[in-house]
This record gives structure tokens, C-alpha cells and sequence, in this order.
């Protein structure tokens, strides 16, 4: 299988294409590891192509801040393309599976080839998208449809949302993500399996009635 990567060089004339492969590097971590840290120089870029990972920062107090998630087909540290260091801290909750490519040479290739500049940009404005539909649900969303959003979010691009996905995060770390209090997080999830939405064994999370969890994400009465 050719690495996720590949598809944002797609159009490229086959020289092209073969020196950019030659570029990229196929990296495994496992649970726990930290694929990098916040502050350190930023030295590669990345393509999720199994696995989840969070990204987290430091609080002035010490304390550890979940930023968010990353799931397979999604960029790592692409933000850090005009930047010196890596602006959070990026660990695998699972068996990870990334294409990487070094700064350096991903940022000749954004100058020599508009094509690929453009699905970069496209991949950023998708996130954004992403951020901003988060920042949108903390105000409007009840705690029912952040929650519902959330468990979608798990879901890999092209993946069939009725398939088993991991959920390592606790319902701590779910609860930062959501601007909500844990208790509420537990009390949603322990609805939603009594409803027979999902079903959540320890470390995994698998959607039941896939159609009636979208419209709840969507806002819709269920």
C-alpha cells in the first residue's frame, strides 16, 4: 500500500513523484510514545496513516491540556510549516502508523509545485473547518450532540462508521476537549449505550444506530 502521503503528490509527473517518495519515511510508534514535544525544533511533517494520537499542552501550572485528536489520513505538525518549533505535543494513544516528511523538503516541494501547495491548503482549510465546528458546538451544542460529534470524529476518512474504532482518551481528557464536566461526559456515554447508540467496551468504542447518532450530532431530535 503506498503511504497516505501520496495523495497530496498526486498529478505529479512521474520524476517527480519518484523523487518525493524518495523523500518520505515510514514511522510506527507505540501507545504512550510521543511522536514529538511542544517547543522542540520542528524537524518533519506528517500523515496519520493508522492509529490515533492526542495533542496536548503545557498549562502554566504544569498541568497537561488535550488540544484534540488525530486519526488516520489526518496531517501532523503541518502547522509548523512556517514555524521553527512545534507549537503542541503529539503522543500515540495506539499502535500509530505515520509517513513523514523533513521540513526542509516539504517546504521545497511547496515552492516548486502549486499543485501539492493547494492540497495542503485544502487539507488546512478542512481542519479548520474541523476547529471551527468544535469552537461552534461549545456555544450552541447541548452536552448530547458535543458528545455525539465527538464519537464521529473518531472515524477515519473513507471508514465505515459502523466498524470498531479505538477510544483510549478517558472521559477526562473527552471532557477538556468539550468544554464539559466528566461527570456529564460518563452520564451521556452510559445514555447512549442504554439507547442502544453505541457500544463502549474498555479501550473501544463501536456506533450501533449510526443514522440516529448523526442527526443527534447534527442538531436534529432523535
Amino acid at each position: 500500500m503506498l503511504c497516505e502521503a501520496s495523495l497530496i503528490f498526486s498529478g505529479l509527473a512521474p520524476a517527480q513523484v519518484c523523487e518525493i517518495r524518495g523523500m518520505l519515511s515510514k514511522q510506527r510508534y507505540a501507545p504512550g510514545e510521543t511522536l514529538f514535544r511542544e517547543g522542540a525544533p520542528c524537524t518533519q511533517l506528517m500523515v496519520l496513516r493508522t492509529g490515533q494520537l492526542k495533542l496536548t499542552t503545557a498549562l502554566p501550572d504544569g498541568r497537561e491540556q488535550v488540544l484534540g485528536l488525530r486519526v488516520a489520513g489526518q496531517l501532523v505538525g503541518f502547522e509548523t510549516v512556517s514555524d521553527a518549533t512545534y507549537p503542541c505535543t503529539a503522543m500515540a494513544l495506539t499502535p500509530v502508523e505515520a509517513c513523514g516528511i523533513a521540513h526542509k523538503d516539504m517546504l521545497r516541494v511547496l515552492k516548486e509545485n502549486p499543485s501539492v501547495a493547494l492540497r495542503v491548503i485544502q487539507r488546512f482549510h478542512d481542519e479548520l473547518a474541523q476547529a471551527q465546528a468544535l469552537i461552534r458546538n461549545l456555544g450552541i451544542k447541548t452536552a448530547h450532540e458535543q458528545v455525539a460529534s465527538f464519537i464521529f470524529s473518531l472515524v477515519p476518512a473513507g471508514a465505515d462508521p459502523a466498524e470498531s474504532f479505538p477510544l483510549v482518551l478517558s472521559r477526562l481528557d473527552i471532557a477538556e476537549i468539550l468544554g464539559l464536566r466528566e461527570e456529564t461526559v460518563s452520564r451521556v456515554f452510559a445514555e447512549f449505550r442504554r439507547q442502544g447508540l453505541i457500544e463502549a467496551p474498555r479501550g473501544e468504542i463501536r456506533l450501533l444506530d449510526v443514522d440516529r447518532l448523526r442527526r443527534l450530532a447534527g442538531g436534529e431530535r432523535v
